[in-house]
């Protein structure tokens, strides 16, 4: 397998980097955290006092869409470079550009919905809510849904493409899971039952005995 980095497209070009500037803020940026400022305690100068976090440890639950989302997307990038192909229903494109909405759309949900506070008293103040981070996963989302959509366009499948390819592996995935759960509920195995065994063939020229005529009667 021969790995060449000239073979990628504009668009892979545009995953890829998406994919590692996501990785990167996922585990290195500050997503959330609280940040206080505390200018004097008992005549002592100690600054502020900043709990942050990152976005993996901060959203344990959304955490694994995007490091699923970087994963395929990284390896749709790969494939490319060396020039090997997936038998797959649904083409690489079309996986990275949902899984990058969706993406996208978990973290504009962690933007809107999500804890915040502020309190001021005198010269001490202390806010919680959102870093810095959020913000560029955001477009580091937004950059491997861009260059997923590349990618459709670059393999010549189309929104309609798209629906009837997922309709196929849905039907697929389907008629699989139909297949296993009746034969699971019968409690039968798949192979037929063997045919009955018939009666040995009689051999010519040994008909059924015929009954004797019965005796003359005596005069």
């Amino acid at each position: 397998m021969s790995f060449d980095i000239s073979r990628l497209r504009r668009a892979d070009q545009i995953v890829g980097a998406g994919s590692i500037a996501f990785f990167v803020i996922l585990f290195f940026f500050k997503w959330y955290g609280i940040s206080s400022n505390v200018p004097t305690i008992a005549g002592l100068n100690v600054g502020s006092a900043n709990v942050t976090r990152s976005g993996w440890d901060t959203f344990t639950n959304s955490r694994w869409i995007w490091i699923i989302t970087i994963i395929v997307a990284l390896g749709s990038v790969v494939l490319v470079a060396s020039q090997r192909k997936l038998e797959i229903p649904v083409q690489p494109g079309v996986i990275v550009a949902g899984l990058g909405a969706l993406s996208t759309v978990f973290i504009l949900y962690r933007i809107v919905h999500h804890p915040t506070a502020s309190a001021s008293f005198g010269s001490f103040h202390a806010s919680v809510g959102i870093k810095i981070g959020i913000w560029l996963g955001l477009i580091a989302a937004l950059a491997i849904t861009y260059g997923g959509y590349l990618q459709m366009r670059a393999e010549g499948t189309s929104l309609t493409d798209v629906r009837e390819q997922a309709s196929e592996a849905f039907s697929g995935v389907t008629a699989a899971a139909g297949g296993t759960s009746s034969t699971a509920s019968t409690g039968e195995s798949a192979t037929p039952a063997a045919p009955p065994i018939p009666p040995p063939a009689t051999p010519p020229g040994s008909g059924p005995s015929e009954p004797s005529p019965p005796a003359a009667p005596n005069a």
